[in-house]
């Protein structure tokens, strides 16, 4: 499927938020595409998408002949053209009363999942996480994989090597004109390294594990849209060195 076509395919079900779909159309792409290298999911398998909102991601894996389910908080998922994705492609909804709650997927059935989809979610988390980790945990099946993807903080385009901000005393981690005046989903108050995820899942209290880790680069297509000097030069770079590229991809097991 090509992204031209992928974006139509969504459109047809009515109202979406466009913006994010043009913007993470790759992202989502490239995902599925890794995914499909690397694990060669039978068709039928059940696969548990966490923070699914539009459900751009899980109309990806619905389309492939999985059974989906789509987690969120909040009223997306009732949007009728939501619903009418959902039911042309056997996505089953889950709205969830709070990530951070013991029970924030009490409707998922333990031992059932095959595949949690958890991307681009790690970076939002501002709670303690091990209570959402083991109710992850709780509905994989033996064998089964997390797949993260997150934003990695030694992008080269990142705040990482914010000197100028550093020389001007201004602080560390979000600055404070995005939590103020920038509307998003969710900023990200957390972003890793791989090293660091790796130390994450050591350090949490439930058995999962870092299986696989890589750099990739999910935005570059966005980037180079309009590209300058700079932009060119740290492009062909972050091909060299996959430390700088923008994202984080990596497969989390259970045994």
């Amino acid at each position: 499927m090509t992204k031209d076509q992928y974006i139509k395919q969504i459109k047809a079900f009515g109202k979406t938020d466009e913006n994010y779909l043009n913007w993470h159309a790759d992202r989502f792409l490239l995902t599925k595409a890794k995914i499909d290298s690397r694990l060669q999911l039978p068709t039928g398998q059940v696969v548990f998408d966490i923070g699914a909102h539009w459900l751009h991601q899980a109309f990806l894996y619905g389309a492939d002949g999985h059974q989906v389910i789509a987690s969120d908080v909040g009223g997306v998922l009732a949007v009728p053209s939501v619903q009418a994705m959902a039911s042309a492609h056997n996505i089953q909804i889950q709205r969830s009363a709070g990530f951070d709650r013991e029970d924030a997927f009490a409707d998922v059935d333990p031992n059932s999942v095959d595949l949690v989809l958890f991307t681009e979610i790690l970076e939002h988390i501002t709670f303690n996480p091990v209570s959402l980790w083991r109710e992850i945990h709780r509905v994989m099946k033996p064998g089964a994989t997390v797949v993260i993807t997150t934003p990695n903080y030694y992008f080269w385009g990142s705040r990482a090597w914010a000197l100028s901000r550093f020389v001007k005393r201004m602080g560390g981690g979000i600055p404070v004109d995005e939590i103020i005046n920038q509307i998003t989903y969710g900023h990200h108050w957390k972003e890793y390294s791989a090293r660091e995820i790796v130390r994450y899942f050591e350090l949490l209290p439930v058995p999962l594990h870092v299986h696989y880790a890589e750099y990739l680069s999910f935005n570059a297509a966005n980037r180079l849209r309009a590209p300058n000097r700079k932009t060119r030069l740290f492009h062909k770079l972050e091909k060299v060195f996959p430390v700088l590229r923008d994202s984080i991809y990596l497969e989390i097991r259970n045994t």
